[in-house]
């Protein structure tokens, strides 16, 4: 509500962009898209429904990988840089204490940085998840001071080679938590 400046960070009013890293909302997102390819071509409707079983049966298959890989994290506690992990923590049961950003888009300044590093000893966090395209310097440094893992987490199809599509992005993501928990030792 009122004035929206660029001083307040990368405001969203109508909430986090990010929703795709939950794959219940990447089953919804694949229902509107065949949805509005069958009103523009309503002669292809079959294939449209075809292609969009086929994606939400290999969502549901992967689901099924992903929570069981998870499960023994449920509940661990975690650091992201930016807010774009609140789908995913809530899906596979992470808990964000934090963000090293102090708003999206607004860089951390010294005493906000010292603040999360206090905040992760206090409650014994072991990872810190960072997005590709953010310079690693902070993170690294609250990493050295607490312990914790710092994770470079790819949140789209294409961050790395190896994420193909929809499913291998879940698939390398969950990978590379469940590796980086074992690692830092992190448990709920």
């Amino acid at each position: 509500q009122g004035q929206i400046t660029r001083a307040m960070g990368d405001v969203h009013p109508l909430r986090n962009p990010h929703y795709w890293l939950d794959p219940e909302n990447g089953k919804i997102i694949a229902r509107d898209i065949a949805a509005a390819f069958t009103r523009l071509r309503p002669g292809d409707k079959a294939f449209f429904d075809q292609r969009l079983n086929d994606f939400v049966m290999r969502v549901t298959q992967g689901q099924s990988r992903w929570t069981a890989a998870m499960a023994p994290f449920k509940g661990a506690k975690i650091v992201t840089y930016h807010r774009s992990y609140p789908n995913f923590a809530d899906r596979f049961g992470l808990d964000i204490i934090g963000y090293i950003e102090p708003r999206p888009g607004i860089p951390p300044s010294p005493q906000h940085t010292l603040d999360v590093i206090t905040e992760m000893k206090r409650q014994n966090v072991k990872l810190v998840l960072v997005e590709p395209y953010f310079d690693l310097k902070t993170p690294n440094a609250i990493g050295r001071a607490t312990g914790a893992e710092v994770v470079v987490m790819p949140p789209s199809v294409g961050g790395v080679k190896e994420i193909t599509d929809y499913v291998s992005l879940f698939d390398y993501d969950i990978n590379l938590l469940v590796n980086a928990f074992k690692k830092a030792g992190a448990t709920p």
